[in-house]
């Protein structure tokens, strides 16, 4: 996970602690949910930095896996909050990004958010943030988010995030969480394996 000092780790899913937390709960709105309906039996939120390695490999090989299972049944709501860390130069610009596709509708946030982690390792190294989501959208749609991009209410959202993220005392990415009526609220820091988190969702939805 990405941390401040650049700590890596992986906590699995059962060591996470158990809390109750109703921010949660209030914090979360519907057109912020990347794949999925609010009212699904499971919610996860991640709050995330499109720069950290671990950020992307939870998506890749985890996020993506749960959106293609489970949110497009809906049994599973997924939820993205921005939290670009300062150690990362190029982070809150791709967050720009994310918000401003996420105005013009699911798909294209999706879309958008599919290309800033599949090509990080490239514009992380040169900053070309804008190269790396052009492909992703129409040109129309394109144009919608560049022309977006300088307002101000775009680096609001972001800033929003980031004080919700502290208010629930995330330091790192991916920090997430694992909401349902059983379990109230689990807080995993760190990325887990689809294998380990398919078992949880599954317990969960046949309760």
């Amino acid at each position: 996970m990405c941390r401040s000092y650049r700590v890596w780790a992986t906590l699995i899913l059962s060591a996470a602690a158990l809390t109750t937390n109703a921010r949660s709960q209030e914090s979360a709105r519907p057109e912020q949910c990347l794949g999925g309906k609010l009212d699904a039996p499971v919610r996860i939120e991640v709050f995330s930095d499109f720069e950290c390695p671990a950020c992307r490999a939870f998506y890749v090989g985890t996020i993506r896996q749960v959106m293609k299972d489970y949110c497009s049944a809906g049994k599973v709501c997924v939820i993205y909050h921005e939290f670009p860390l300062a150690m990362h130069p190029y982070a809150r610009e791709a967050a720009r990004y994310s918000v401003a596709a996420q105005r013009l509708g699911r798909t294209q946030w999706a879309a958008v958010v599919d290309a800033l982690y599949e090509n990080q390792d490239r514009w992380a190294l040169d900053g070309k943030v804008d190269a790396a989501i052009m492909g992703a959208l129409s040109p129309e749609d394109y144009m919608k988010v560049r022309r977006m991009l300088p307002e101000p209410s775009i680096e609001d959202a972001i800033v929003r995030d980031i004080a919700l993220g502290q208010q629930r005392k995330v330091t790192s990415t991916p920090t997430w969480f694992a909401i349902s009526p059983i379990t109230k609220e689990q807080r995993v820091e760190g990325p887990v394996d689809y294998k380990f988190l398919k078992p949880w969702v599954d317990s969960i939805i046949k309760k």
